[in-house]
């Protein structure tokens, strides 16, 4: 799997100075690349290739001096994110999208990337075969010292001190130079080997909401922090500041910059507490098997009254990390029909006859008289609904089929739940 690490970077004023010109640089090749393509499709009716880009990129390195003092790897890479825009926009045209999104004109290029070679390094081995006394390895773009920073390797710039708060692993395959408001970062890709996945044994299932971040199935619930409704305040203020200060002056790039960096702080609580959360999750209550909803909330931000609780609560970065750190530290983490959870009573499976709206927070069942919150009922619904997750499957069965209270007591065990999820002998 790859695994990206990133440590900040402090380059001098001089480095920092040539780096803005090559993101200028890059922004124009990007942009010229992408007009390449539009008159070549209107004048000609042709799509033009990543190769036939590269040749003339290559040309142009040949005949003009500001090409050859940026190095040619961020070049190519430049180039290759403009044709990965172009597929995509080729690949929603032939699926009929709403929405084509053709590749927009870029103001400005934040970042830069590099991949790093391979070299063959010399092996002193007791052996007369010539080919295993050489071996093919990756460069380091790290240099240790034994001062506070190490040192970052840049083409054609030289070493930048880096601050390597925690150390690598695996196969470095490329780097990126990141400029944000708080500084510049490098994000260094790394290959490390898969971790194989850990036997099934503690089951959890979380319902995300708007006032609870969520609700775990066994009753648990997490305040919602809502970062954004908290900085809501401050950023008004920095909005009004910046409302008025003169274009073009410098009193506005430095009201711009305090605005951008009340952003990224905000970004940054609120991947802090989702990175906390999941860590919780898995390790601190000792679960393998993480349970959750596919819930579509690129449809659900279209509601006027709950778009900015969706978006502030970022529930698509939740479920993101909760695949990534369970295929990083091998665990399980599945995702279930959202349908009808909320509507289904946990302990009898029949579906209330009136829809509850979200105003109603307890879910009372007319049938079996069960009263639960509303969404620690949809959590042990959704736990129910991923009953073959023993099995690694998706299971979209009906929520009544999933109980079989009967067999459940032929068999010693307390409740259906525990016998879907946790006998070895079930067959469903």
């Amino acid at each position: 799997m790859r695994l990206t690490f990133i440590y900040p970077v402090y380059p001098t004023q001089e480095q920092e100075t040539t780096l803005e010109r090559w993101l200028d640089h890059l922004c124009e090749l990007q942009n010229s690349a992408r007009h390449d393509r539009l008159v070549a499709y209107e004048t000609e009716g042709v799509f033009v290739s990543l190769s036939d880009q590269q040749s003339l990129l290559k040309t142009a390195r040949e005949t003009y001096d500001d090409f050859r003092e940026v190095p040619q790897d961020f070049q190519n890479h430049a180039l290759r994110r403009n044709d990965k825009a172009f597929t995509a926009f080729r690949k929603r045209c032939k699926e009929n999208a709403e929405k084509k999104g053709y590749p927009r004109y870029k103001k400005r290029v934040r970042s830069l990337t590099w991949s790093l070679r391979k070299y063959t390094k010399v092996v002193r081995k007791k052996t007369k075969d010539p080919e295993k006394q050489t071996i093919r390895v990756r460069e380091n773009p790290i240099i240790e010292t034994t001062f506070r920073h190490n040192r970052l390797k840049v083409p054609k710039l030289g070493e930048v001190k880096i601050r390597m708060h925690r150390p690598l692993q695996g196969d470095p395959k490329e780097v990126t130079l990141v400029k944000k408001a708080s500084g510049w970062y490098a994000h260094i890709s790394c290959d490390i080997e898969d971790t194989p996945k850990v036997e099934p044994t503690d089951a959890i299932a979380v319902d995300v909401g708007t006032i609870h971040y969520l609700t775990t199935s066994e009753g648990e619930t997490e305040d919602n922090p809502r970062w954004y409704r908290q900085a809501e305040g401050l950023l008004r203020k920095h909005s009004k500041d910046l409302s008025r200060k003169k274009k073009g002056s410098n009193r506005r790039k430095k009201q711009q910059h305090k605005l951008a960096l009340h952003h990224e702080r905000t970004v940054n609580r609120r991947k802090d507490f989702i990175g906390k959360l999941v860590y919780k999750l898995y390790h601190h209550q000792k679960n393998n098997v993480l349970v959750a909803e596919n819930l579509n909330t690129s449809n659900m931000v279209k509601n006027k009254h709950l778009s900015k609780s969706i978006s502030d609560a970022s529930w698509s970065t939740f479920f993101e990390w909760c695949g990534n750190i369970a295929e990083r530290d091998g665990f399980h983490f599945h995702q279930v029909d959202p349908k009808n959870t909320s509507q289904t009573c946990s302990a009898c499976g029949e579906k209330s006859q009136k829809k509850l709206s979200l105003a109603i927070r307890t879910f009372n069942c007319q049938f079996c008289g069960t009263s639960l919150d509303r969404d620690h009922n949809a959590a042990l619904n959704i736990l129910l609904r991923a009953a073959c997750a023993l099995r690694g499957e998706r299971w979209v069965t009906d929520l009544t089929e999933t109980r079989n209270k009967n067999e459940a007591r032929d068999t010693g065990l307390q409740n259906a739940r525990q016998l879907l999820l946790f006998a070895t002998g079930t067959s469903l």
